[in-house]
């Protein structure tokens, strides 16, 4: 990428670099056979003595279960609120967006204090199903917002048009909206999935004693000594986003080639 003005071009760089070098040197420190020193080889035994350590797999289990769960509400609650409140003309939709913008203004220590406070008085068990909703109720925010600018981009002619034929506003959901906005469902879905896969202060505050998710379980482990186990974990995590990423692209270029066609 080129800019017509150096400093930009610089500030740029600069800032790609700050993001992927720490990436690069923890995939490169995977590998290493002593990752206290760079020129000890390379070796694939800490992926492989990761494969062998069950204290992982459990906390791995139990985070992708509640990153999909919480991920599948959050898109579910933020779809359709972004649905119901694009119909509503006046002063409430800004009102109720102000609100639904709170839970990402306000620190997570906060948000996860106030949730578990609410499980509390409600008198919940802190477990596997006040994390999913406590997450589900973070990233729905995240997801109202993705699904309000697809909408936008959405021409309401097509809805109109359903309409005119007999087709009920349910129907219209279904058969018209949903299908044309579906890579920005599958994208709100994945940051919601992503965003809860990597909590650690919301789990921490409602997880309670009884379930142990991935970041508190390195959080555990960091707190005795770094790991290479943990350094070829993170490898593994970071390929599994990166295929995720990829492929919600090339299905993104690939309906784009077919409305072209």
């Amino acid at each position: 990428m080129r800019f017509k003005n150096p400093w930009v071009s610089f500030l740029f760089w600069m800032a790609i670099s700050l993001l992927y070098l720490p990436l690069l040197y923890l995939i490169f420190q995977a590998f290493l056979e002593n990752p206290n020193d760079w020129r000890s080889g390379f070796t694939l035994k800490w992926l492989i003595k990761l494969f062998d350590s069950p204290a992982l797999w459990g906390p791995l289990l139990n985070s992708v279960e509640i990153g999909v769960l919480s991920a599948t509400l959050a898109v579910s609650l933020g779809t359709l609120g972004a649905v119901g409140l694009s119909r509503i003309s006046g002063l409430l939709p800004p009102v109720i967006q102000t609100l639904i913008i709170l839970p990402i203004l306000v620190p997570e220590v906060i948000t996860g204090l106030s949730l578990l406070l609410f499980f509390l008085l409600c008198r919940f068990d802190l477990g596997f199903l006040t994390v999913v909703v406590a997450h589900a109720s973070f990233s729905a925010s995240f997801v109202y917002f993705i699904m309000v600018e697809q909408l936008r981009k959405l021409d309401p002619q097509m809805s109109e048009a359903a309409m005119d034929l007999g087709a009920k506003p349910t129907e219209v959901f279904w058969k018209v909206t949903l299908p044309n906005i579906i890579p920005g469902v599958m994208g709100a879905w994945l940051l919601a999935f992503t965003l809860s896969f990597d909590d650690f202060l919301i789990s921490f505050f409602t997880s309670g004693a009884g379930l142990t998710t991935l970041p508190l379980k390195i959080y555990s482990l960091m707190r005795i000594g770094v790991s290479p186990e943990l350094n070829g974990l993170s490898f593994i995590m970071i390929c599994i986003s990166t295929f995720l990423v990829l492929m919600l692209v090339s299905k993104e270029q690939s309906r784009k080639w077919v409305l072209r066609g």
